[in-house]
């Protein structure tokens, strides 16, 4: 039929058709064969919903299911974004009469039972105190055994582990001692290298995959696979002060606990967020040139950046207004992220390490933190309490401008804010409220953030009922 979706032509058709049998004709008008066309009508509708549905799966910018975009994102060879751990200090005392070593990744465990661990090694003098990074981690293991020797073969490390996954180093034993295996993208520059490539798979797992003895080594029948694996639990806050118990039993009189907030964690990519990226990801491919694709780089590997700016030459004689040597090749990065102050060197040196060179050299450079006050003033609605509509103005200006806020915006425009006022639904109308801008609320150059000084803004506060009675909420 043609015309399904008039339904009443359908039904006419129905009943033309059943007319047409000798042994039907006299139920054709009867509320059986009406019921009946109504059920397959419905049937046949619900059908080609399904259908159209089935094939909005085979895109992946229609796609819903998780695992129809994942299978999508594979084929693009995109690898989703893994978690973050939080990072903090941790102080470290020496109850002993004796001088300890406290060896890099110790691991400790917080009351919650969360696993910590330090960063580097240490020596602590006896009685005396040192205090170190750390970060929220637990190293893991997972072994394989190579049943057959074949091309391409895969392993995946399981759902329960790929969620929690911050990173990983694979080590393979084919009878002369564990050696590392180092990855490499789609075994590019390969030939027979020990090298594997990384792979997330339509069932939420991350994998690795080997060669084929051209594009990598193949690893020979009974070869012992290790992988070291490093999980977190992601965004996860532990305030200083905190005790750590060491899962060392030889650690006695050791103390540990938290020096600093442990915070900056960040869980894996989202499917929202994962579906973005695998669209924009063919266009990407690990080409390093524009200012994008390294922000896109940056935020792959180190999650925790909530602002930041790259760029050239040409961009920093601009600013510098004048040409100088030292910039020629040079890419510049400018980076934030929560509690990290040392988070544009450790960028700048993983760049260096892990994207080709040529003749570009990476130099970061300190943020330029510009905070502005804004001045608000206004008449509330009687149903709205002076405590809540604090809250409220203080939750939306902390999610728009706040220092450490992930959806900051870049710049504060007064008609922007005004916007989000009237969006709380708190004054009586437009014309009650008045907002003034003290600082600097939009960046001159590249390397200034702009964000909101929010308690001097709390402070400057100032709102009131219609009556005269005034009141303030501070």
């Amino acid at each position: 039929m043609s015309n399904l979706d008039n339904k009443a032509e359908a039904r006419a058709s129905f009943t033309d058709i059943i007319r047409k049998k000798p042994v039907l004709e006299p139920l054709a008008d009867s509320q059986v064969m009406q019921g009946v066309n109504t059920f397959q009508n419905l049937a046949l509708e619900y059908a080609l919903h399904k259908l159209e549905r089935a094939r909005q799966e085979g895109y992946l910018s229609t796609a819903y299911n998780r695992s129809s975009i994942l299978a999508l994102a594979e084929d693009r060879q995109y690898i989703p974004r893994k978690a973050a751990p939080s990072r903090g200090q941790i102080r470290i005392r020496n109850k002993q009469n004796r001088d300890r070593s406290v060896m890099a990744y110790f691991p400790i465990v917080s009351e919650d039972q969360v696993y910590y661990m330090v960063n580097e090694s240490v020596r602590v003098a006896a009685g005396g105190e040192v205090v170190v990074d750390g970060c929220q981690v637990k190293r893991h293991e997972l072994s394989f055994v190579v049943e057959k020797e074949q091309p391409f073969l895969e392993f995946e490390f399981g759902r329960a582990i790929s969620v929690n996954l911050h990173k990983f180093r694979v080590f393979v034993d084919m009878g002369s001692g564990a050696e590392e295996w180092y990855p490499t993208n789609r075994f590019r520059n390969a030939r027979a290298d020990k090298v594997f490539d990384e792979f997330y798979s339509h069932t939420d797992q991350v994998g690795i995959r080997f060669g084929n003895n051209i594009f990598g080594l193949v690893p020979s029948k009974g070869a012992q696979i290790t992988v070291e694996l490093w999980l977190t639990e992601g965004d996860t806050k532990l305030m200083p002060n905190q005790p750590l118990t060491p899962v060392d039993d030889n650690a006695e009189d050791i103390e540990f606990e938290t020096a600093s907030v442990f915070t900056g964690g960040a869980a894996r990519e989202e499917t929202d967020e994962l579906r973005r990226n695998a669209l924009y990801y063919p266009l990407y491919d690990d080409n390093h040139v524009w200012d994008d694709d390294y922000l896109f780089f940056i935020k792959q590997h180190f999650p925790e950046v909530i602002w930041g700016n790259v760029w050239g030459e040409a961009e920093q004689e601009e600013m510098d207004g004048e040409l100088k040597l030292e910039n020629v090749n040079k890419i510049f990065l400018c980076v934030y992220a929560p509690d990290n102050p040392s988070i544009g060197s450790e960028i700048q040196a993983y760049m260096q390490k892990n994207i080709p060179q040529f003749n570009r050299r990476y130099h970061n450079v300190p943020v330029d933190e510009q905070a502005f006050t804004a001045k608000i003033t206004g008449k509330l609605l009687r149903s709205i309490t002076l405590t809540d509509a604090k809250k409220l103005i203080s939750d939306t200006l902390w999610n728009n401008y706040g220092k450490d806020a992930s959806r900051r915006k870049t710049k504060a425009l007064k008609r922007d804010l005004y916007r989000l006022m009237n969006g709380l639904n708190i004054f009586e109308s437009e014309d009650d409220i008045e907002i003034e801008i003290i600082g600097q609320s939009e960046p001159e150059n590249l390397k200034q953030m702009i964000y909101i000084d929010l308690d001097a803004t709390m402070n400057l506060l100032d709102v009131d009922y219609t009556n005269n009675a005034r009141l303030s909420i501070y």
